[in-house]
């Protein structure tokens, strides 16, 4: 498990037996901080029950709200809601491991449990498979045109000549042509 943030940590050792609820509020920095690709925009409120036993606990989680991604269709940015819930099984043993089937194990020495990867998994698994702008006319026409063939050249491809030309100083265009014919020259 990830160490380092109390925020979400839970000391289960000073908890009786039973369910105890917690609750936890994700935002962009989380998911950052636990993968630097992952979402920067999110606002998803997480409902958690930790529910001990004497030798193992059930961890419910169940995940709302809202994540900032990048459209499947046009790459333009969109956000998504995201509902999810899931159980996940810890169990007490002699040393602190994962199983195969995904059980956390926890040692005698431990004494609070890192729940961040379980929010983090939660959330993720939550997410829509195909993550599109509800309605197509909110994507980037021009990427929709591209995917068409109603234009040859891929937008993307559009800006990075259009980057090109304004980065490129006149004189040394200039120079540039004359180099491209000197070349052309020497092929022949």
């Amino acid at each position: 498990m990830m160490r380092g943030s109390s925020e979400y940590e839970i000391p289960y050792t000073g908890l009786g037996l039973g369910r105890h609820a917690f609750d936890f509020r994700l935002d962009g920095a989380f998911f950052q901080k636990i993968e630097p690709s992952g979402p920067v925009e999110a606002d998803i409120t997480a409902t958690t029950e930790l529910d001990k036993f004497d030798q193992m606990m059930h961890f419910d989680v169940e995940v709302s709200g809202t994540v900032g991604t990048h459209c499947d269709r046009c790459n333009a940015p969109v956000t998504v809601e995201v509902n999810h819930r899931a159980r996940y099984v810890i169990k007490f043993g002699s040393t602190t491991h994962k199983t195969d089937e995904d059980i956390l194990v926890l040692g005698p020495a431990e004494h609070l449990i890192d729940v961040r990867e379980f929010l983090y998994e939660s959330t993720m698994l939550g997410l829509p498979l195909r993550r599109v702008h509800e309605d197509a006319d909110d994507c980037d026409p021009q990427v929709l045109q591209w995917l068409t063939g109603s234009i040859e050249t891929a937008p993307s491809d559009i800006e990075e000549e259009e980057e090109e030309e304004e980065e490129t100083d006149p004189r040394w265009a200039a120079l540039k042509g004359l180099s491209s014919d000197g070349d052309q020259e020497e092929k022949d």
